[in-house]
């Protein structure tokens, strides 16, 4: 899937900041340095568009970005960065619940997950959050480039039991090979249209 046209919209810190486009959204939620803002950037053709650095935690405001003018993408505050301390855990969870709880415009969120890691409890409580909710919920696992074969089996595998989602549920992705942008693409149009 090709797009040509994409702009951050707002940089939302509360519910009365979302913007009112009525487009579908798609959320890109997990781990603080999981590659939320690398796989944006690769899914849209851009290079800078949403932030990334080295240092995690950066993304703070649920960020949305207008696509072709056809749907938006939701980059997530990062989760799970031992530096932002608990403040910051109540200024995620106070943007977040509402988005997720309420938000008609959400069609599907995207829980990315580090491959070579096995989820933590923060991914378990946010994949456990989405499903209470009854929100479509599509499993990434990032840096696949970094695993060989055997690795990605066995990552599937322990990241099925941890979530209690079933191992064909679960996408492997690159950003930086472009493996599995297609297949995220395919995905994202599904529940889109």
């Amino acid at each position: 899937m090709q797009y040509h046209q994409a702009e951050l919209l707002i940089s939302a810190a509360s519910p009365a900041q979302f913007p009112d486009s009525g487009l579908p959204e798609v959320l890109f939620a997990g781990r603080s340095n999981v590659g939320k803002s690398s796989l944006i950037n690769v899914l849209l053709n851009r290079k800078n568009l949403a932030y990334t650095g080295r240092q995690p935690g950066r993304t703070q405001l649920l960020n949305f970005y207008e696509v072709d003018h056809r749907l938006l993408f939701v980059d997530a505050p990062g989760y799970g960065y031992a530096g932002g301390g608990q403040k910051q855990a109540l200024a995620f969870g106070a943007v977040m619940e509402p988005y997720v709880t309420e938000r008609a415009q959400l069609r599907l969120v995207v829980l990315l997950l580090d491959g070579r890691r096995v989820p933590g409890v923060e991914d378990l409580q946010m994949a456990e959050a989405v499903r209470q909710r009854h929100r479509p919920l599509l499993a990434v696992l990032t840096k696949a480039d970094k695993l060989n074969q055997s690795q990605r089996v066995q990552a599937v595998r322990k990241a099925a039991e941890t979530l209690q989602i079933p191992a064909g549920s679960f996408l492997p992705v690159s950003a930086r090979n472009r493996q599995g942008i297609e297949e995220l693409w395919n995905q994202i149009s599904h529940y889109i249209d």
